[in-house]
């Protein structure tokens, strides 16, 4: 018995997933940063800039770090179970998922630079 050779096609969609692998490595839900500017003035230089956080499909520890232009002096949020700290640049919040959501952020400058300067320049996340 013959069996007849049929060439393959292959096909193109830039809209298709990419079927049973899809799934692979995603995470679940989502969360997103937003630096909405300055929440306050302290005198001629530093002040506080504001940022909001909100997430949904999340569950677990999520650990957020968030980047500026400039170095990062105190960060605080409107709960007060976030573990809140910032290492140069960058703010660090730990907190469960069941955090106040949207959650405030609060973005120190105290160092004499101008907090009409500061840029949110992106962020990470995980979830344990």
């Amino acid at each position: 018995m013959m069996n007849t050779y049929k060439k393959p096609v292959v096909t193109v969609d830039a809209g298709m997933a990419e079927g049973v692998y899809a799934a692979s490595g995603a995470t679940q839900g989502t969360l997103n940063v937003t630096y909405n500017g300055v929440w306050d003035r302290w005198g001629a230089n530093g002040g506080k800039g504001l940022a909001m956080a909100n997430w949904s499909g999340l569950n677990g520890t999520i650990t957020l770090n968030i980047t500026f232009n400039d170095t990062v002096d105190q960060v605080e949020t409107d709960d007060a179970s976030v573990q809140a700290s910032c290492s140069g640049k960058t703010a660090t919040l730990i907190f469960a998922s069941t955090a106040s959501n949207p959650l405030t952020i609060g973005i120190h400058l105290n160092h004499g630079t101008s907090i009409d300067d500061l840029k949110m320049t992106g962020f990470t996340y995980s979830v344990n």
